[in-house]
């Protein structure tokens, strides 16, 4: 009876593993063919695409838990080497994206029962119960600021990724407005990036129109234009951008859109020249796949990518910069 017992185990316990090999692989096949047909690359900037795939699936499948899988899906796009191609499992989802939506898969996917338990049992292996992640005491990315200095309202904008921010900024502009401030310096520096639609947002804070164009593989050249489109914006007084060397993706587009409509003036350093815009796949689970979809480009312009947003006054140093912001602002530079 025993023996009957440990082969009856033996037997489920195979059954589970196949079981489990074969969604880790229906995973994976999912991330490789994101890539594989929506990567804005055609020629995935050199890099092999199908031989990374052969690669990463073998040793997919012989994962033993859904924190490996996901880690070497991480890897799998991180040999595209954009910068800013990854993959999150559905914990760093949580904890990362703070609640913002993404996009379906392009393409069909699992459902049913036996999607909800492969899901269950995801959770339990990433800690995640059915209410889902503890909320972090801190945000990943810091936080809006928003302060006055010599009558000058400084605006710090750490990450363009959630909402709120929009809310926060016009909030405070309002605020600095009944106040009577002089202008603004709206401090990008070390920002990297984030989603399109919110630097449409922020952008439509201080002005209005249509400043750029995202070059799509699959739809073409797409006009983005400020959020909203007509109408005044908050404010229209003098505005100073702050950039550096670490400022990438939407944060150049919302730099260089404001350079290029004479709506502000930009000092410090070159941005990094790295303007994928990236969008946020949603797999079944929770987990999000962030991929370099398109290219931000400004309208009538070649894109900012490789070369980045020049600003119009060069300053080396953190304090010089803030300070011959508020100097530009104030009329004193």
């Amino acid at each position: 009876m025993i023996k009957r017992a440990l082969t009856i185990l033996l037997v489920l316990a195979m059954g589970l593993g196949i079981a489990q090999k074969a969604d880790y692989l229906k995973r994976f096949e999912q991330a490789w063919k994101l890539v594989a047909d929506y990567y804005y690359d055609l020629h995935y900037r050199g890099v092999d695409w199908r031989a990374v795939g052969e690669r990463y699936r073998e040793q997919i499948a012989e994962s033993r838990s859904w924190p490996q899988v996901y880690r070497l899906l991480a890897d799998m796009y991180g040999e595209l080497g954009d910068r800013h191609s990854t993959v999150l499992n559905p914990r760093d989802a949580l904890d990362e994206l703070r609640g913002q939506q993404c996009f379906p898969l392009p393409f069909p996917v699992e459902h049913g029962a036996q999607l909800a338990r492969v899901i269950a049992r995801e959770k339990k292996e990433f800690g995640i119960d059915n209410e889902g992640a503890e909320e972090s005491s801190e945000p990943a990315w810091g936080e809006f600021e928003a302060s006055l200095k010599n009558n000058v309202a400084y605006l710090r904008i750490p990450v363009l990724l959630d909402h709120q921010l929009t809310s926060d900024l016009s909030d405070a502009v309002k605020n600095f407005e009944k106040k009577g401030v002089k202008g603004y310096v709206l401090d990008l520096r070390d920002n990297p990036g984030g989603m399109a639609l919110i630097m449409a947002e922020v952008a439509g804070v201080f002005m209005r129109g249509l400043p750029w164009r995202i070059v799509t593989r699959t739809k073409g050249a797409i006009p983005q234009p400020t959020l909203p489109f007509w109408g005044k914006p908050l404010t229209s007084k003098p505005l100073v951008v702050i950039i550096n060397g670490r400022v990438n993706s939407a944060a150049e587009g919302l730099a260089g859109a404001l350079k290029m409509a004479h709506r502000a003036t930009l000092v410090g350093e070159r941005t990094a020249g790295n303007t994928e815009v990236v969008l946020p796949y949603c797999f079944p689970d929770g987990g999000v796949a962030m991929l370099a979809s398109g290219l931000l480009a400004p309208i009538g312009a070649t894109t900012w990518e490789g070369r980045g947003v020049t600003p119009d006054v060069k300053v080396v140093g953190e304090q010089k910069q803030l300070q011959t912001a508020i100097d530009i602002v104030l009329g004193s530079h």
